[in-house]
């Protein structure tokens, strides 16, 4: 029985329990030592052996060894950890007969008992190992008994191991008899681990015809299970499959666990699919609308609501009325306060939630609203504001006028009298406009003109209400009387009459309605379009853009999109508008305009021709002087260019433009490298991106003295290929490697990926600069600096990677981007001191390092046209790595993609990876469909298998039993071989296949 666990030897423990007892005696023996030392030391000395005695505890309450590895044992076996509960228990059975054999053996037993334990012995050899072609026939067997004994119960435990063999037999049993049987055995109780439920195969089996019974089970199984969340998640959901008959369990857990979103969200699922069931969705309604139990669930609530309000009639119309009223009453004053302010004074009747709100309170007065319209017309008044009565008082005021100025029994009477109070307590509401109109139609003037002028109360005198406006502190009873006079007749408003007029002064007239605010959204728009614009000459474009202001009567149109238009048509015809450059900014005056038209060139300007060079630069030298003032175009530089530093800096980018295009700069070159100079000179604006981020070429390529170093760049690799090289270009990169800081990290940013680029222009001046660049001279850490931007930044460099091989490796132990692949790439170039063992010596200095190494090779070596020669250094780096660094491989998934590689050689090389990796790396999906694709060898049937028995993930496990099955389908021939019997039973264990 013993050597069943010991033929898993990864989970062996045994050294964990020697290692702890020695503690101990080493404890021990530091208090014996401590015996003539001061009263302190022997206290710490006594503290450290109690240390030590409670870790051996800890150990000794834990599973016992041999539990822990049988549980290794059925996991390889089975994929799954095995059940536990009641008395299918495995493990738990397992350590009973091995503690019973241990007793018999040291302290005798009789020959009966010895033979009662060699058929629990048999029983528990049988129940873990029975082939899974006998045990799932054995199983479907059973499963076809219409009346099932207690006997048939016992065995069908002994064919139980794992969660799948439970799932399978549910899935297949043909008469609820089974159920009865197993809901008092623990079988069918929810997993503690939130592993798959068994019980849901049942659900799928006997739902459509079996719906009621199967009902009462779940319940059951819920009663039993309630105590925990995570416990009630299993039947309530199992409920909302059965329908109707599954409410009472949902109904429940909800109680149960009412802050459940979980829960929540399969009892608002099933009030949608049974709308119907009254008291079922008015239950849900109290516990799910709550705001304090579901305050972030608005869609689930949005769906809910409409089938709840779908489902009023006057039966239930008043009932689910109040429970919205009391739902409302629970959200927080803030958010009915901003819910308020939104609707202005708008009817309650007109409210529709807002898709872009959160929360649910718009979603419940939207649903109030509903109601009270469908309810209106056929419940008594008295009713609906009984109904309503549990609203918070702002909003019951609006419900109170909606229903007063819609109900068509109202007696006149008791709309007066709310009309008498509202005046003296809150704002009008549009609802109110109907309620005065019927008073002043069916009322004689004294009936009420007195009442409401006294709720009103009395005006202020001139001065005291002068001072308030001046000061700005008009209060509220002034500020209600005036909105008031928007709806009372003249005669009830006479004594207000001065006071509202001076109110009005300050605040406009009063008005009787006021639109709820809702967010507009849009996008700028030119007030002409590129389309437009291109039908007119470049000149009659630039007048009508130059004669066009923007106005507050066009809404999102603003200058900044009209220069935007501007630019897509000079690029679009970049010939035409080179034509007159200088003629053609003179109209459009504007830096807006100027600095888009000079985008829009450079854009362009691969079809521009040299002849048109020199005039761009007589432009660009025109812009640089301001020629022009700057009119305000809008009310910020979102709008429009309040300086001319944004069109020198388009002219940079025209110069750059034409130095890549081979255009030139029509004899004007002295100029265009007197203007590069003065913008790498002046480091006195930062970059556009505002970070801390250690990224120096995200911020230097948004940085105009460092842009002004990339056009630099592209003059000199213009000039490289006409063959004339001009010493000012080198002048200007050569004074930039003795800044220091973020100046000295953003120059480099630019410079040091552009190594290769430099030798390609002069071998001897790389060589030159290169001490100042990478080596020693740089300013303090600038080298390291240099080196890790070439490398995260530039394309991999024999020279680089040879010379400053010890940068390469700091940047690759402090994972800058890209090292690692720059050193893999060295490897396979036979860089020296990059060969596979130099390589892994290094990489294993830090964890991880060699892992992440096989990603990276397999990522560096995906491609067809790779030369056979890779393939031979990455295989034998691959090979020292699974033979002397076994614990790092899981990156080495990604070889899956390199084709240079062979199959047999791969096939050796992945297989030796899964056993080391327990079958876990990355890409498991793509390791197997390229064993999958290839003529199946008992190799590959082995990869399969290490991954199915290795894969946790139930998602990735899945996909590659895909590529399993297949290569059984295929492998017909070697079905006699254990690496197809293995891969097979992997399969079935798994519930893979049947």
């Amino acid at each position: 029985m013993k050597a069943i666990p010991s033929s898993q030897s990864s989970a062996s423990t045994g050294g964990e329990w020697k290692t702890l007892s020695r503690e101990v005696v080493e404890a021990k023996q530091g208090l014996a030592a401590a015996a003539e030392l001061t009263a302190e030391d022997r206290e710490g000395a006594m503290q450290h052996l109690f240390a030590t005695v409670d870790a051996l505890d800890v150990f000794h309450k834990q599973d016992a060894v041999h539990q822990r590895r049988l549980i290794a044992v059925i996991v390889n076996r089975t994929g799954t950890q095995p059940l536990t509960a009641g008395d299918v228990a495995p493990i738990t059975s397992y350590q009973r007969i091995l503690n019973s054999l241990d007793r018999g053996l040291h302290s005798g037993i009789s020959i009966e008992s010895a033979r009662v334990l060699w058929r629990e012995c048999v029983s528990i050899l049988r129940q873990l190992f029975t082939p899974p072609e006998i045990r799932i026939a054995e199983l479907d067997e059973l499963a076809r008994l219409q009346a099932p004994t207690a006997q048939d119960l016992e065995n069908l435990k002994l064919l139980i191991v794992s969660p799948y063999h439970l799932r399978r037999f549910l899935g297949a049993i043909d008469h609820l008899a089974w159920l009865d049987l197993l809901v008092d055995t623990q079988l069918l109780d929810p997993p503690v681990d939130h592993q798959g439920w068994s019980m849901f195969s049942a659900v799928e089996n006997f739902k459509e015809n079996h719906a009621p019974e199967l009902a009462g089970i779940i319940e059951r199984i819920a009663k039993k299970s309630i105590r925990t969340e995570s416990a009630s998640w299993y039947p309530a959901r199992a409920a909302l499959d059965i329908g109707e008959y599954g409410h009472p369990t949902l109904r429940l857990c909800l109680k149960k666990h009412p802050r459940s979103s979980a829960i929540s969200t399969f009892a608002v699922s099933a009030c949608e699919k049974n709308p119907d069931a009254e008291a079922f969705v008015e239950f849900v309604a109290n516990v799910a609308l709550n705001y304090q139990n579901w305050e972030h669930s608005q869609v689930y609530v949005t769906k809910f609501m409409s089938a709840y309000c779908s489902g009023v009639n006057q039966h239930n119309g008043l009932r689910r009325l109040k429970i919205l009223a009391y739902r409302i009453s629970d959200v927080p004053e803030k958010e009915l306060n901003y819910a308020l302010f939104v609707m202005q004074n708008a009817s309650l009747g007109d409210y529709t939630a807002d898709e872009s709100e959160r929360g649910i309170l718009s979603t419940l007065l939207g649903g109030m609203a509903s109601c009270l319209k469908a309810l209106v017309a056929t419940c008594p008044p008295r009713d609906l504001l009984a109904s309503v009565s549990p609203l918070p008082v702002p909003i019951r005021e609006r419900a109170r006028a909606f229903i007063l100025a819609n109900s068509r029994d109202v007696d006149i009477a008791s709309i007066t009298q709310e009309l008498t109070s509202a005046i003296a307590k809150r704002d009008p509401l549009a609802d109110d406009e109907v309620l005065i109109q019927r008073v002043v139609d069916e009322c004689p003037e004294d009936s009420y003109v007195s009442a409401w002028q006294t709720s009103q109360g009395t005006p202020p005198e001139l001065q005291v209400l002068g001072t308030a406006l001046a000061e700005r502190n008009v209060n509220d009873e002034w500020r209600r009387a005036y909105r008031w006079s928007a709806f009372l007749p003249v005669q009830v408003c006479a004594p207000w009459a001065t006071a509202v007029a001076v109110i009005s002064g300050a605040y406009g007239p009063p008005v009787k309605r006021k639109e709820p605010i809702r967010a507009t959204f849009g996008y700028g728009r030119s007030p002409i379009t590129s389309e437009e614009l291109s039908a007119m000459s470049p000149l009659e474009a630039a007048q009508w853009i130059a004669n066009w202001s923007p106005s507050d009567a066009e809404w999102l149109v603003s200058a900044r999109e009209l220069g935007r238009a501007l630019e897509s048509t000079v690029s679009s015809n970049c010939e035409e508008w080179a034509r007159e450059p200088v003629v053609i900014a003179s109209q459009l005056r504007h830096p807006t305009y100027i600095a888009h038209y000079l985008q829009g060139l450079a854009n362009g300007a691969p079809a521009l021709g040299t002849e048109a060079a020199g005039r761009i630069v007589d432009l660009i030298e025109l812009t640089r002087t301001h020629p022009w003032p700057v009119v305000v175009l809008g009310k910020d530089d979102f709008d429009y260019d309040p300086t001319w530093r944004p069109t020198e800096q388009a002219g940079i980018s025209l110069i750059k433009a034409l130095a890549q295009s081979s255009v030139g700069f029509g004899r004007r070159d002295e100029y265009v490298w007197s203007v590069l100079t003065r913008e790498v000179e002046d480091r006195s604006e930062t970059s556009g991106i505002v970070s801390d981020s250690v990224d120096y070429l995200e911020t230097a390529i948004n940085r105009p003295f460092t842009r002004a170093l990339e056009a630099v760049f592209s003059v000199i690799s213009m000039e490289r290929k006409e063959g004339n090289v001009s010493p000012e270009g080198l002048r200007i990169i050569d004074s930039l490697l003795t800044l220091t800081g973020r100046d000295g990290a953003e120059a480099r940013a630019i410079i040091a990926p552009k190594a290769r680029f430099i030798a390609y222009v002069s071998s001897d001046w790389l060589e030159a600069i290169a001490p100042k660049l990478f080596g020693d001279e740089a300013p303090t850490t600038m080298g390291q600096t240099a080196v890790d931007l070439a490398l995260q930044w530039g394309q991999p460099y024999e020279w680089l990677l040879e010379n400053y091989r010890g940068c390469v490796r700091d940047s690759v132990r402090r994972g800058v981007k890209n090292s690692l692949t720059h050193c893999m790439i060295a490897m396979l170039w036979k860089v020296r001191g990059y060969a596979p063992r130099e390589n892994l010596g290094f990489l294993s200095e830090t964890a991880g390092q060699i892992s992440e190494a096989g990603k990276a090779l397999g990522l560096a070596m995906r491609g067809e046209d790779l030369e056979e020669e890779y393939a031979e250094i990455a295989a034998e780096f691959w090979r020292l790595a699974v033979k002397e660094h076994p614990r790092e491989l899981f990156g080495f998934g990604w070889m899956a993609e390199v084709a240079v590689i062979k199959d047999d050689t791969w096939n050796g090389l992945m297989l030796s990876t899964l056993r080391a990796t327990h079958g876990k790396v990355d890409l498991p999906q793509s390791v197997a469909e390229r064993a999958a694709e290839q003529e199946q060898s008992e190799q590959t049937l082995a990869i399969l298998d290490s991954l199915i028995r290795g894969l946790e993930g139930e998602w990735d496990r899945r996909e590659v039993a895909v590529y399993a099955k297949n290569s059984l389908m295929s492998a017909a021939s070697l079905s006699d071989t254990a690496s197809y019997r293995r891969l097979r039973n992997t399969l079935m264990e798994r519930g893979l296949i049947d």
